[in-house]
């Protein structure tokens, strides 16, 4: 890969681990707009993104992946229309367990990506099985090409499985668009 910058967009429900991906993983000092959380939403966590976070990967050469976490709840979903503009991939994560939250996340995954169309890898928070990654996935209506990621995201190693899945599924698009075009 040349010198190249990509834009990622981690989205996906509320209190998935958009921001702990992005924290476990960022090179530079993580922009957050975390604010305490209120009402129903603060016996699940304290703090939530309310407008994005942003963080940086660089690897070899020049590359580097810009990394844009959205917020989870449906009030301030305008910041991901404002987010995803000229987005190369889409970091779809979701909590394993929080599985009330499964239905409105395929939904949501469904019509980004039928918009976008670009790719995307779906990070399967709180969840070390390979299998049960990928029938989650399945079930939101991600494609059988589309990469699906058990991870424990706030962990940086495994946090960093899922920017290798990103750069991975990046080149093989790009491989894919230069077939296409010749």
């Amino acid at each position: 890969m040349s010198s190249q910058t990509f834009k990622i967009l981690v989205t996906g429900p509320f209190a998935a681990g958009k921001t702990s991906m992005i924290q476990s993983v960022s090179q530079t000092q993580v922009v957050s707009t975390d604010v305490m959380t209120t009402g129903e939403e603060s016996e699940v966590k304290s703090h939530t993104t309310v407008a994005m976070d942003f963080g940086t990967y660089a690897i070899e050469g020049d590359t580097r992946l810009l990394l844009f976490g959205t917020p989870g709840q449906a009030r301030f979903r305008f910041m991901t229309n404002i987010l995803k503009g000229d987005v190369d991939i889409v970091a779809f994560v979701i909590d394993g367990e929080a599985t009330e939250t499964h239905a409105a996340a395929g939904v949501e995954l469904r019509s980004l990506l039928r918009e976008l169309r670009v790719p995307a890898v779906i990070a399967v928070n709180r969840c070390t099985d390979e299998t049960v990654a990928n029938r989650l996935a399945r079930s939101l209506g991600a494609l059988d090409g589309e990469p699906a990621v058990p991870c424990q995201l706030i962990d940086p190693d495994s946090g960093r499985e899922v920017v290798v899945e990103i750069l991975l599924t990046l080149l093989s698009s790009m491989e894919s668009s230069k077939v296409e075009v010749a």
